[in-house]
């Protein structure tokens, strides 16, 4: 894998100046009381969550404003798509390259443009280091428009979300979509395992460690650590990330102890037999030799089908699989499109509850979410397009990411709708797979949007649950693309056993400090 570092004379530029945000409220005056009309361009790396997205919101937003012009600008690469087949089913395989090089490329390139006064005037920033641009005041701060546009309601959207984003108090960062994990359990394996709202990893370890001594299955379906996918140190690490990682204080904090106690810890809980070994193969296909950004594997179905019917005391899952708790027992196979990545059999899962840290915080991320240039000319349009990308037409369009929950309160129940029947998951499997564009799903089977009473048993149950879980979300981690590139590097010397915990923290506080302060 290729790596460069980031221009350090460029980020020290940008950190020169003050945190400011959009401006004065008369200046957003000003703007609101502009034509929605003229051109703006929006800019993004991922190809695969963005790409049919945007350019199906710019055709439908230009439609609705004569006279407006949306450019999309995409510079990833689209993934290459296989299909297989395995005792009956039909397999899309999504073959990405996670070019390392090309996406520190793409941030050395916005970054240039954003301090040279140019760019394009909405960024998708999930891979971006937005706080270094707010901290610029490269980035405008959404909360003064929120307040002002008459037409928007913030009680319209999940605000906790919106608040939990913020960033030294500024709305730089606009998610449009939310995902969180939680915690299932065996209930063949655990018939007594003491649920409840929130768990932390030690409470799901405390709960089942004395009865696995006893059996032959392992805890986690998680590999202590991976070159590539999920594994518990990743888990692990993102719940304690700011015991080590500072963002707004630009610190870093792993020679204290805990972060080698980390590892070790991990590493314990593989060597007891309760996960999976670290391994330098795809955890999803058995294939080895692969490296964090290198291209993507084949698909090997005899390992996928093999893990696919272990049995484990309990797994990590995505808000994605959260419906199919309610829709198990119907008879539907609601979700068409198998998730890999958890392993194991999941027929007798059960909710035990959100996954927490050990200060009782409940994380969340966002899989789209976009920022205004401080440098946009046309700042009333560029708006305008944000809102319509958060609002109940596109969320339920079928071109977002399926497993995105809006933050539109609308189209989150109508998107649930969608999850009970398939029609959701089938609209994007079917265009991802097949190149089809309308309900049906990679077989060819029709997916009917009606509810039976059934449906709508299972709707109003998820819908439940999914409001109480969003409720509790309160915890978002800026990420920064370049720190996780140096923990991965670093980290693996660990579990293959060429370098100590101590020495592994040693490298990353020298590396990450560093760039911090650069």
């Amino acid at each position: 894998m290729n790596r460069k570092i980031i221009s350090g004379a460029l980020v020290a530029v940008l950190s020169l100046t003050t945190l400011a945000g959009c401006g004065t409220t008369a200046e957003t005056e000003d703007i609101f009381s502009q034509q929605i009309g003229g051109e703006i361009t929006v800019s993004a790396f991922e190809a695969t969550t963005y790409t049919s997205y945007l350019e199906e919101a710019a055709r439908r937003f230009e439609e609705k404003h004569p006279g407006t012009k949306v450019n999309i600008d995409i510079a990833g690469s689209m993934p290459q798509v296989r299909t297989q087949e395995a005792d009956g089913m039909r397999i899309g395989v999504v073959q990405a390259d996670n070019d390392q090089q090309a996406r520190e490329d793409y941030i050395r390139r916005i970054s240039t443009e954003l301090m040279s006064g140019r760019g394009a005037d909405i960024l998708a920033l999930d891979i971006l280091p937005y706080y270094k641009y707010a901290d610029s005041g490269l980035l405008v701060d959404l909360d003064d428009f929120m307040r002002s546009d008459n037409d928007f309601n913030r009680g319209d959207f999940a605000e906790n979300i919106f608040d939990g984003v913020k960033y030294k108090g500024g709305q730089f960062l606009f998610p449009t979509a939310y995902t969180f994990s939680y915690f299932s359990y065996n209930r063949s394996l655990a018939p007594d395992f003491p649920t409840k709202d929130k768990l932390s990893f030690a409470d799901m370890f405390n709960a089942v460690s004395g009865s696995a001594r006893d059996t032959d299955n392992k805890i986690f379906p998680l590999a202590a650590h991976t070159v590539i996918g999920g594994n518990l140190f990743s888990e692990l690490f993102t719940q304690n990330y700011e015991k080590f990682i500072d963002v707004e204080g630009k610190n870093a904090n792993f020679t204290g102890g805990e972060f080698a106690e980390l590892l070790e810890t991990v590493k314990s809980y593989a060597d007891e037999g309760f996960i999976p070994a670290a391994s330098t193969a795809d955890p999803r296909t058995g294939a080895t030799g692969g490296q964090a950004g290198g291209s993507g594997v084949q698909m090997n179905m005899s390992a996928f089908m093999q893990n696919n019917q272990e049995q484990f005391y309990a797994r990590t899952n995505r808000n994605l699989v959260l419906v199919n708790q309610f829709t198990r027992d119907l008879g539907e196979q609601t979700l068409r499109v198998m998730m890999v990545a958890g392993g194991g059999d999941t027929s007798n899962d059960e909710i035990a509850g959100l996954v927490a840290n050990d200060n009782d915080e409940v994380q969340f991320s966002y899989n789209m979410g976009f920022g205004m240039n401080q440098n946009s000319e046309n700042k009333r349009t560029a708006w305008e397009f944000l809102k319509f990308l958060a609002g109940e037409e596109m969320q339920t369009s079928g071109f977002a990411r399926p497993d995105g929950i809006p933050v539109n309160k609308n189209a989150r129940e109508r998107l649930a709708a969608m999850s009970i029947t398939g029609e959701n998951i089938s609209r994007q499997a079917g265009r991802i797979i097949t190149g089809m564009s309308d309900t049906s799903d990679i077989a060819g089977e029709a997916v009917s949007g009606e509810l039976t009473p059934e449906q709508k048993t299972a709707l109003a149950n998820y819908l439940s649950q999914l409001e109480k879980f969003t409720a509790l979300l309160n915890k978002h981690i800026i990420r920064d693309e370049r720190i996780d590139s140096m923990i991965q590097d670093e980290v693996r010397h660990f579990f293959a056993g060429t370098r100590s915990a101590e020495e592994v923290a040693n490298a990353l506080q020298s590396r990450i400090n560093l760039y911090l302060n650069e």
